[in-house]
């Protein structure tokens, strides 16, 4: 099993739903049913990836074992003049996938990750209001649309126990379970901190379906929490 990524390039915005369709258009080999067109910016992510990451039939031509050793991919790569499909082994994920997230980024191309269900966008296809998703286990995710956000709370557990949701000059929101967070394994402890320290509050929350409310709440800018909670200011 692998770990995989998806690079095509998309004119305009789409969601991490309709990205996900595509991606499964891709891995039958239906380019046209996914509807990605042939871009000059994919053959030049690609030329630039190989270079970073050989592929592993240019990797070790002499030595199969060498070849393995020098490339994060566990199969050839899928590629075409619209997209490329890349397996890579886990224990490679963590330092080999933010680097190929950024490579698309800096081609101005979409790159999904199946895994998490997550589409990371290009600068130019993001919004303005600056927010960033960081997870516990996983890419932090910019621009994240809703149902990304509503994901990434599903996810939480013991082992993927945070959640960060960040704005630009110091507003975040952020959620801790468990005994990490100093409650029982189903408690969230979440904190909101509103551009300087006087104005950060923490409430405990028992049910995720609460956690995701509130999450959604300050990704749309609500001014009012939807979730009746106590929030207690945080001494710093």
């Amino acid at each position: 099993m692998s770990f995989d990524l998806a690079v095509w390039f998309e004119p305009e915005r789409v969601s991490a739903s309709a990205a996900a369709g595509k991606y499964e258009r891709l891995c039958d080999s239906d380019l046209a049913g996914a509807g990605v067109v042939a871009s000059e910016a994919v053959s030049a992510f690609h030329q630039a990836l190989i270079m970073e990451f050989p592929e592993l039939s240019s990797a070790g031509d002499d030595c199969q074992q060498v070849s393995v050793s020098m490339s994060p991919w566990t199969a050839g790569l899928d590629v075409s003049a619209a997209h490329v499909l890349m397996p890579m082994s886990w224990s490679r994920a963590s330092e080999t996938a933010p680097d190929v997230v950024a490579l698309a980024g800096r081609h101005g191309l979409v790159c999904f990750d199946p895994q998490a269900e997550v589409l990371h966008l290009p600068s130019a296809l993001r919004g303005t209001d600056g927010l960033s998703l960081q997870p516990c286990v996983g890419l932090k995710v910019e621009d994240p649309d809703l149902d990304v956000i509503e994901r990434a709370v599903r996810r939480l557990s013991a082992e993927n126990w945070f959640l960060i949701l960040e704005r630009r000059l110091g507003r975040y929101l952020q959620v801790a379970q468990g005994p990490n967070a100093g409650l029982s394994a189903n408690g969230f402890a979440v904190e909101h901190r509103d551009g300087s320290p006087d104005r950060h509050y923490r409430c405990v929350l028992s049910e995720k379906d609460q956690v995701a409310t509130v999450f959604a709440d300050f990704a749309s800018g609500e001014a009012a929490w939807s979730v009746d909670a106590r929030w207690d200011k945080v001494s710093m």
